[in-house]
């Protein structure tokens, strides 16, 4: 009796580790498919890839050349109370920015409208040095 029960473990172990075999390893012929079925690889962009399909969406580069980071300056600052316009010059990684101040605008608040567009262009652009001025 001790005997049958030995080999029913035995029978019953080699049952358990055909299953699990079957189930593992790489089909060598199927050139890295798995069922069929070829797996799908994401860049590491957050998008799952989608960059190169939507080529819009903003990355690491948002911008490529000079006159369109001038353009999402004045943008970015054209809602300040206070700018009436902007004039942008680089050199390199600094950025020149003369804003035009709105007419009407009173000396004392100045600094102030000049503070707050500095701080946009920080905060939006922190791959350029910001240097503020501004005329009449």
């Amino acid at each position: 009796m001790h005997t049958q029960k030995r080999k029913l473990v035995l029978i019953a172990l080699a049952a358990c580790a055909l299953l699990l075999a079957s189930g593992c390893g790489k089909n060598a012929n199927n050139n890295g498919t798995t069922n069929g079925i070829k797996a799908q690889n994401y860049a590491d962009d957050g998008y799952l890839g989608r960059t190169n399909s939507y080529p819009k969406i903003p990355g690491h580069h948002m911008t490529s050349t000079y006159s369109n980071d001038s353009r999402m300056i004045g943008e970015a600052i054209k809602n300040v109370p206070g700018v009436a316009g902007t004039k942008v010059v680089f050199n390199g990684a600094d950025a020149y920015v003369t804003i035009k101040l709105a007419p009407g605008l009173k000396p004392n608040e100045i600094p102030t409208v000049e503070s707050q567009a500095a701080s946009v262009l920080r905060f939006n652009f922190p791959r350029y040095t910001i240097h503020m001025s501004s005329m009449k």
